[in-house]
């Protein structure tokens, strides 16, 4: 039967972790190759030419040949971990790491570029799949979008979370703006007639002009 990554639930969308980031990143440097026994899972790839990170994903997919999706096993004598990790509908965080080795411990290799990407929730656990089969994102939860036939979030939640994260909440413009009327009461005081508000209105209407301009 046809076979897609159909997404099982709204954590499942991968986005970059900054603290796997770190984590890959502290990995990579000790130049070895094998797992690393903490929380998450670690794809590796090795090249003793320039590091091509998009090559290393090549790879990694290309396992998918040696995958059974019937029995959620590799083929005898060949390896699909990396792929099956790499689909995993569940992970839903990423952070990768690179250096330069002199030697990989683990395996003979020199001189070699090592590409560490550690994946959370891990995937690759032996009594789930790590995908559904079925037509393209007929699983997609409510709010989101189908993209290269994967489940992603939709434009207006991501200017959302853009627009709430970006801009300075109600109350923190309240204090900015009491903090500068104090500091022009002592600076230069003014001379007659009430402070005008305008200014003050004009900050609050900007940001939600423009969160409604992008929500519509």
């Amino acid at each position: 039967s046809p076979v897609s990554l159909s997404v099982l639930t709204l954590s499942s969308f991968q986005t970059w972790d900054t603290d796997l980031e770190v984590f890959a990143q502290s990995y990579a440097e000790k130049c070895i190759w094998g797992q690393n026994g903490g929380p998450g899972r670690e794809n590796l790839f090795a090249t003793a030419s320039t590091l091509d990170v998009k090559l290393a994903i090549e790879e990694w997919n290309g396992e998918r040949k040696f995958y059974d999706f019937t029995t959620s096993e590799c083929f005898p004598g060949q390896m699909c971990d990396n792929y099956t990790q790499v689909v995993w509908a569940e992970t839903a965080r990423i952070g990768c790491g690179s250096s330069s080795c002199v030697r990989i411990e683990g395996i003979e290799a020199e001189n070699a570029q090592l590409l560490v990407c550690h994946y959370y929730p891990p995937g690759n656990i032996k009594t789930k799949m790590p995908y559904r089969a079925g037509p393209s994102c007929t699983a997609c939860p409510r709010s989101t979008v189908c993209v290269n036939n994967l489940c992603a979030p939709s434009l207006k939640r991501i200017f959302s979370n853009f627009m709430f994260s970006s801009f300075p909440s109600l109350s923190a413009l309240d204090a900015e703006r009491q903090e500068k009327k104090s500091y022009q009461r002592r600076v230069d005081p003014p001379k007659g007639g009430a402070p005008s508000s305008c200014l003050g209105l004009s900050l609050f209407l900007l940001p939600s002009a423009i969160l409604v301009g992008l929500l519509l």
